[in-house]
């Protein structure tokens, strides 16, 4: 039998992720600080230890081996007489392997523990099967029936230093770092296959021309992940590219060759199997999400697919060569800031951490409306966010939005955030200005801002919708002044808003205290509008746009604004007594 160095992963549902490309890159900190954050809440939601560990095990098992809630709680079969088998998965035997857990969580954990666990599960076939729970029995019979091989897994929320043959240990540092690979490279360890009409190898490269039925095949069995790397993804219609794309499919379909150049597939390695058939493993479409999509929605209108196209397939499992093919490869549709950022760590991260929300972090054009009904109906939003946006808010929130607002209300530049947003986006001139090292990988950043800007348009009449002859320009504006009010009068915070952003967390989760702050806020916004000083310096700037993007954050005008706020001294100190009491 050929050995599997994948071991039981490569036969658990939605596991494959797990297998990742090499050189992979260490987890950001705001990442990590989730996930450490996310298994403490869980755990810790528990009534007594032996609660705790099971809860933490359940964690695990969602999480990091994707199993079902339902899967998960059946695994687990800790507690008396359990032979020092904490839990194991339902897996497809085929590769002659089960995967035994042992869970230790807090200060449960111990050398010894490690140790009593594996001879535990070396005595465990000596066992008599009668004397056991029904579920063990039931497991160590398969095991003696199919000859499985037994494979160890300690885990822990605690720092392991400890290397054996026939005890995998995944510990904290060690669960992070295979879901931030996870979301880095979803294509890894996924396997699909293509056959080409003709192809020529060239070192680590393929070219072939590909049929478009079988393109539109390929893409539908992949399509869960293989435009993951795609910096632009799907855009629909609206380019004049894919408009011609799609004029091209219905018209003249033995023309498209002729047409379009092709895409390009990187992989992290591909097999010949013979007849123009080649294994891709980790394919990603990294230039051709357009073409690739425009073809699949052809191909839902009718059943005439006739035409071929080209394809390239490139072999790179270094991460930094694959950005290289990524970025270096695209150029039919300009790219715009808002889709390279799905190329940024940072940004992924993000979308990582606002997906534990219930939020859908859209930093690839179109990506949310790509995915099925169902999938989407999964982003449901957090019960207390919520509040804050639009009954019809479908639970995405966009980069370029959630930037713009960030630019405004945390970096105090609401002129800028106004005039040009696309400055703050990658090839933007001023993106490095707050998408540097020193920004650290926080939800709050980008969530907050956005919450703050959604609540002004749903409630206070701020935005284009609103009505208001001012306020219709002033959104970001009020974001920048809540934010002004929040630390400077309420939290006094000295120096950079970004460092007291967790400070914020428990005035957004209480939504009673919060929308006086924002209601507080329309007060002071709409007595500055309502100020003959203001309007003078509107009529110098001859349009409410221009005050809005050049005139309205000056020396003059925030001291208007902090006037304002003093004016509100008395409601402002109820607040700030309401918010300490929360801390």
């Amino acid at each position: 039998m050929i050995h599997n160095e994948n071991g039981l992963l490569e036969y658990i549902p939605g596991s494959h992720t797990l297998l990742v490309q090499k050189n992979s890159s260490p987890p950001l900190e705001g990442f990590a600080e989730n996930i450490r954050g996310s298994i403490h809440e869980y755990a810790e939601n528990s009534k007594n230890d032996v609660e705790k560990g099971n809860n933490f095990l359940q964690w695990v098992l969602t999480r990091v081996f994707e199993a079902t809630e339902d899967d998960a709680a059946d695994a687990i079969v800790d507690g008396a007489n359990d032979l020092g088998i904490d839990a194991y998965l339902p897996v497809d035997f085929s590769d002659n392997t089960i995967r035994l857990f042992q869970s230790k969580y807090g200060t449960s954990h111990s050398l010894e523990a490690i140790a009593k666990f594996k001879e535990d599960t070396k005595r465990l076939l000596a066992k008599d099967v009668t004397k056991m729970r029904p579920e063990l029995a039931q497991l160590v019979t398969k095991i003696k029936e199919k000859n499985l091989k037994i494979k160890c897994c300690y885990v822990t929320d605690q720092k392991v230093e400890y290397k054996d043959e026939l005890v995998e240990i995944i510990d904290e540092e060690k669960i992070i770092q295979k879901l931030w690979d996870r979301i880095k490279k979803p294509a890894a360890g996924k396997k699909s296959s293509i056959k080409l009409e003709r192809m020529l190898r060239h070192e680590n490269t393929i070219l072939g021309i590909l049929k478009l039925r079988e393109l539109t095949e390929f893409v539908n069995k992949s399509r869960d992940y293989v435009f993951e790397s795609n910096i632009r993804q799907w855009m629909q219609f609206k380019t004049t590219v894919n408009k011609g794309l799609r004029e091209t499919l219905q018209s003249n379909p033995n023309k498209f060759f002729f047409y379009n150049n092709g895409i390009t597939i990187v992989v992290s390695d591909f097999i010949e199997l013979g007849e123009n058939l080649i294994e891709l493993h980790a394919p990603q479409i990294v230039n051709g999400a357009q073409t690739s999509n425009s073809i699949l929605d052809h191909s839902k209108r009718t059943k005439n697919m006739d035409g071929s196209m080209t394809v390239t397939i490139i072999k790179a499992d270094d991460e930094q060569e694959q950005n290289n093919i990524t970025k270096y490869r695209n150029s039919q549709n300009s790219v715009r800031g808002k889709d390279l950022v799905s190329l940024m760590d940072f940004h992924k991260s993000i979308k990582s951490q606002l997906r534990n929300c219930g939020y859908f972090y859209e930093i690839q054009a179109g990506s949310f409306d790509s995915k099925s009904k169902s999938k989407q109906c999964e982003y449901e939003g957090d019960l207390i966010y919520n509040n804050y946006l639009p009954d019809n808010h479908k639970k995405v929130i966009v980069a370029k939005d959630a930037i713009q607002s960030l630019v405004a209300g945390i970096e105090q530049r609401p002129t800028e955030a106004y005039s040009s947003p696309a400055q703050f986006l990658p090839r933007g001139s001023k993106y490095d200005d707050i998408f540097n090292d020193n920004l650290k990988d926080d939800y709050r950043l980008l969530l907050y801002p956005y919450l703050v800007k959604e609540f002004a348009k749903k409630s206070l009449k701020y935005g284009k919708q609103g009505g208001h002859k001012t306020k219709r320009y002033a959104t970001l504006f009020f974001v920048a002044v809540y934010f002004r009010i929040l630390h400077k009068k309420i939290l006094e915070s000295k120096g950079d808003y970004k460092v007291d952003i967790r400070k914020l967390e428990p005035i957004f989760r209480s939504f009673k205290l919060n929308s006086r702050i924002l209601k507080i806020t329309d007060v002071i916004v709409t007595k500055f509008l309502e100020d003959t000083v203001v309007d003078d310096e509107i009529e110098l700037a001859n349009t409410k746009h221009n005050f809005f993007s050049q005139h309205v954050w000056n020396d003059t005008m925030l001291r208007v604004i902090d006037k304002k706020i003093r004016q509100e001294d008395d409601e402002i100190i109820s607040l700030k007594k309401l918010a300490n009491s929360l801390f």
